[in-house]
Protein backbone atom coordinates (compact mmCIF):
# COMPACT_ATOMS: atom_id res chain seq x y z
CA UNK A 1 0.00 0.00 0.00
CA UNK A 2 3.00 2.44 0.58
CA UNK A 3 4.15 2.03 -3.06
CA UNK A 4 1.03 4.22 -3.97
CA UNK A 5 1.97 7.12 -3.00
CA UNK A 6 6.23 6.83 -4.15
CA UNK A 7 4.80 6.29 -7.74
CA UNK A 8 2.67 9.31 -7.70
CA UNK A 9 5.38 11.30 -6.45
CA UNK A 10 7.62 9.72 -8.92
CA UNK A 11 4.55 10.53 -11.95
CA UNK A 12 4.80 14.12 -10.56
CA UNK A 13 8.12 14.75 -10.41
CA UNK A 14 8.72 13.44 -13.94
CA UNK A 15 5.72 15.31 -15.33
CA UNK A 16 7.55 18.77 -14.17
CA UNK A 17 10.65 17.33 -15.88
CA UNK A 18 8.63 16.56 -18.84
CA UNK A 19 7.42 20.15 -18.60
CA UNK A 20 10.52 22.11 -18.14
CA UNK A 21 11.99 20.19 -21.22
CA UNK A 22 9.13 21.50 -23.09
CA UNK A 23 9.74 24.75 -22.11
CA UNK A 24 13.74 24.77 -22.78
CA UNK A 25 12.72 23.26 -26.04
CA UNK A 26 10.40 25.92 -27.16
CA UNK A 27 12.82 28.63 -25.86
CA UNK A 28 15.70 27.33 -28.20
CA UNK A 29 13.55 26.93 -31.15
CA UNK A 30 12.34 30.11 -30.78
CA UNK A 31 15.99 32.16 -30.42
CA UNK A 32 16.46 32.75 -33.88
CA UNK A 33 12.88 34.77 -34.27
CA UNK A 34 14.02 36.65 -30.75
CA UNK A 35 17.47 37.43 -32.35
CA UNK A 36 15.58 38.54 -35.46
CA UNK A 37 13.02 40.59 -33.05
CA UNK A 38 16.02 42.14 -30.95
CA UNK A 39 18.35 43.42 -34.58
CA UNK A 40 14.80 44.61 -35.90
CA UNK A 41 14.22 46.87 -32.47
CA UNK A 42 17.77 48.07 -32.84
CA UNK A 43 17.35 49.35 -36.25
CA UNK A 44 14.43 51.03 -35.34
CA UNK A 45 16.20 53.01 -32.50
CA UNK A 46 18.98 53.87 -35.06
CA UNK A 47 16.07 54.75 -37.69
CA UNK A 48 14.14 57.34 -35.06
CA UNK A 49 18.03 59.02 -34.10
CA UNK A 50 18.59 59.39 -37.92
CA UNK A 51 14.88 61.21 -37.97
CA UNK A 52 15.86 62.95 -35.09
CA UNK A 53 18.99 64.64 -36.49
CA UNK A 54 17.44 65.36 -39.58
CA UNK A 55 14.38 67.01 -38.70
CA UNK A 56 15.72 69.05 -35.95
CA UNK A 57 16.00 72.89 -36.17
CA UNK A 58 19.44 73.92 -37.77
CA UNK A 59 22.20 75.67 -35.78
CA UNK A 60 21.45 79.47 -34.41
CA UNK A 61 24.14 80.22 -35.91
CA UNK A 62 23.26 79.09 -39.15
CA UNK A 63 19.91 81.46 -39.15
CA UNK A 64 18.55 83.86 -40.95
CA UNK A 65 18.53 87.19 -38.58
CA UNK A 66 15.11 88.23 -37.16
CA UNK A 67 13.05 90.78 -38.67
CA UNK A 68 11.30 92.90 -36.36
CA UNK A 69 7.63 92.25 -36.55
CA UNK A 70 5.73 96.32 -36.66
CA UNK A 71 2.48 96.04 -34.85
CA UNK A 72 -0.39 97.27 -36.46
CA UNK A 73 -2.85 99.29 -34.63
CA UNK A 74 -6.26 98.48 -35.33
CA UNK A 75 -9.53 100.60 -33.71
CA UNK A 76 -10.93 98.06 -30.48
CA UNK A 77 -14.31 97.09 -31.91
CA UNK A 78 -16.45 95.78 -29.45
CA UNK A 79 -19.37 93.32 -30.95
CA UNK A 80 -22.43 93.25 -28.20
CA UNK A 81 -25.26 90.47 -29.03
CA UNK A 82 -28.38 90.11 -27.13
CA UNK A 83 -28.53 87.18 -24.47
CA UNK A 84 -31.66 85.09 -23.76
CA UNK A 85 -33.17 84.72 -20.69
CA UNK A 86 -32.14 81.13 -19.04
CA UNK A 87 -34.43 81.47 -16.29
CA UNK A 88 -38.05 82.00 -16.50
CA UNK A 89 -39.87 84.57 -14.44
CA UNK A 90 -43.03 83.15 -12.71
CA UNK A 91 -46.26 85.08 -12.83
CA UNK A 92 -46.46 86.00 -9.83
CA UNK A 93 -42.79 87.58 -8.98
CA UNK A 94 -43.74 87.87 -5.33
CA UNK A 95 -44.02 84.43 -4.73
CA UNK A 96 -41.94 82.09 -4.01
CA UNK A 97 -41.60 78.68 -6.56
CA UNK A 98 -43.19 75.89 -5.54
CA UNK A 99 -42.45 72.07 -6.18
CA UNK A 100 -43.76 69.65 -8.43
CA UNK A 101 -45.61 66.70 -6.51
Amino acid sequence: MSMVPFLASLVMAGSGCVAFAAIAVTVRAQLPALRRLLADSRALAADREFLVQITAPAPAAAAAPQVAVRQQRRPAVRVVRPVPALVSVPAAFGRPLRAAA
